[in-house]
């Protein structure tokens, strides 16, 4: 069972929701409060854990007025310490991990790619060291007909043939078809949850993966929350962020979480992206070719490609690769 660090305990007092927590509970920080409250933190060479024992309490209260957070509202979550204890031993007894910002192993693709944008925490099971090992997101409509998902199913077992991760958001459609295809074919895979961590992790289906190593799930929301449409939508600027390149596979026009997660991608350019064409793509897929993503066609099906002919740039003699930075 994991050892949390000092940091990452000062971190879930002050970022943590936890289900069953007392009425009238003080609101945790969000994730601009306590970039700025660890910019302030930075500037006085201390950490979170400094906010439990190092730090007097005058000092804090003056030095974060600048920053507009209540020295009160962080003494009142600081107190929280059973609920914390009570929600992380259970957590941890179902097999998770808990890392925060604060951790050398907190994957270093999301603080250099998200910046402020990254929440403080970050909740998993499964091999975090396949976090900053790159990969392909590959990401698309939930309800997909059959042939978007054979495509999606294809691309992740091209993914397992070269060595490469799937990531993606493990929802049903074409989320779940790559995600298999690259696990069937011995390949490994990320899955980034808006939801339900805690009820995936003991999952039988899911433990078969876990527990050969190619599988991993994470979360930057509590292991126990619901599923809510904005976290649904928050998760998928991490699963580009984890990613060398992205695919889209299917996307509505203008609506829906993946035309959000591939249009938001397109203008912080997290990570370079292609989306399929063909005659039976939907209308979003052209549209997000005009606004930049690069067209990758079915074609590539029937041959055995490579990621060097599958994701070539063509319009600089097929130097970009997947696996070019």
């Amino acid at each position: 069972m994991q050892t949390i660090s000092e940091d990452t305990q000062a971190v879930l007092l002050l970022c943590g929701v936890f289900s069953g927590a007392p009425a009238g509970e003080e609101a945790p920080l969000g994730p601009s409060e306590f970039h700025r409250l660890a910019r302030w933190l930075e500037k006085e060479s201390a950490t979170p854990a400094s906010l439990l024992d190092t730090l007097d309490s005058a000092r804090v209260a003056e030095g974060i007025a600048e920053h507009q957070i209540a020295a009160e509202r962080i003494e009142r979550l600081l107190k929280r310490g059973m609920t914390v204890a009570v929600a992380t031993e259970r957590w941890l007894q179902m097999g998770l991990w808990i890392l925060s910002v604060a951790d050398d192993a907190f994957p270093a693709r999301l603080k250099k790619k998200l910046r402020d944008k990254v929440m403080p925490l970050l909740f998993g099971i499964g091999d975090p060291g396949l976090l900053d090992g790159g990969g392909l997101a590959v990401v698309g409509s939930r309800k997909a007909d059959e042939a978007a998902q054979e495509f999606a199913r294809k691309a992740g077992e091209l993914c397992a043939r070269n060595g490469m991760p799937v990531i993606s958001g493990a929802a049903r459609g074409i989320d779940m078809a790559a995600m298999q295809g690259a696990l069937d074919a011995g390949g490994a895979a990320v899955g980034v949850l808006g939801s339900d961590l805690a009820r995936q992790a003991v999952s039988p289906e899911t433990r078969v993966y876990l527990q050969a190593g190619n599988l991993t799930l994470v979360t930057p929301f509590s292991p126990e929350a619901p599923f809510h449409a904005g976290n649904a939508m928050a998760r998928n600027k991490y699963i580009y962020a984890l990613a060398d390149r992205g695919l889209v596979v299917s996307s509505e026009a203008e609506t829906g979480g993946t035309w959000s997660g591939a249009t938001e991608n397109l203008k912080q350019q997290w990570t370079p992206l292609w989306v399929r064409r063909d005659a039976n793509a939907p209308r979003g897929n052209e549209l997000l070719i005009r606004r930049g993503a690069r067209a990758l066609e079915t074609s590539w099906l029937s041959k055995d490609a490579s990621f060097q002919d599958l994701f070539r740039d063509d319009g600089d003699s097929g130097e970009l690769t997947l696996f070019d930075e």
